[in-house]
């Protein structure tokens, strides 16, 4: 059977980036879902459903309804994997507050925590990783939340809740060309003017360390798309609620 994810955009420049080859790579089937365009689809249409990050805050209220079908489909055990606002929006939907602070730019280091190393998406990964951040907002642990990474300016970077539902607040999807549009995007530019940083360093940055984050990409997807398969596994016949 065919794997079908639906992926939440919130903005035409932050889009999947290097996740689109690995998809293609698995055979995975996407729909990309505007979560500000359009009213959101039927969750049983889905077999996981994967939230991109953007340059808004989860308190836009244009998000409103994209939090209460979160919600819904971690309810009813849908996969879910949210890279940096995605994850502040699953962080927030769990009632976990989201607010500024721990703003990081450019590549830096992650340090994955002990249950990191018997999880399904981090297990078999170096307990210290580069990543690409980029927010100015930072998520709180969910209540029943498993911490899986955090860095030297932000607790926590990466958590699970539940057995298929994972918050990220780092990028390992983002090339050069993805962080060549978001200098048109006044939120970026913006959060780039405050953290002191030039678009050219982080572009050299993202260059050197290109093929660690198509490896963490590949690697971090294959897992989420084994940990949806998984699932189906387990309920084939499941119905998720409207």
């Amino acid at each position: 059977m065919t794997t079908t994810i639906a992926v939440l955009q919130h903005e035409p420049a932050t889009g999947l980036g290097r996740f689109a080859d690995v998809l293609a790579r698995l055979g995975v089937c996407h729909e990309v879902v505007w979560t500000t365009h359009r009213p959101l689809p039927d969750l049983r249409d889905f077999d996981g459903v994967l939230v991109l990050g953007g340059s808004f805050t989860v308190r836009d209220l244009r998000l409103r309804p994209a939090q209460r079908w979160i919600r819904d489909a971690v309810d009813n055990d849908v996969p879910y994997l949210g890279i940096c606002l995605g994850g502040q929006l699953l962080a927030r939907a769990l009632g976990a507050r989201v607010e500024r602070g721990g703003a990081e730019v450019g590549v830096h280091s992650v340090f994955l925590t002990e249950a990191a190393g018997r999880d399904p998406l981090f297990r078999g990964l170096p307990r210290r990783l580069d990543v690409f951040g980029f927010h100015g907002e930072a998520f709180a642990l969910p209540r029943g939340a498993v911490p899986l990474a955090g860095s030297l300016a932000c607790t926590y970077q990466a958590f699970r809740y539940g057995e298929s539902a994972y918050g990220l607040q780092f990028h390992a999807e983002v090339r050069a060309g993805e962080l060549a549009r978001w200098r048109h995007v006044g939120g970026y530019r913006r959060l780039l003017t405050e953290s002191g940083r030039e678009w050219s360093d982080l572009t050299s940055e993202l260059d050197v360390a290109a093929g660690t984050l198509d490896e963490l990409a590949g690697h971090l997807l294959e897992r989420w798309v084994s940990v949806i398969a998984d699932v189906s596994a387990l309920r084939p016949h499941a119905a998720v609620s409207a």
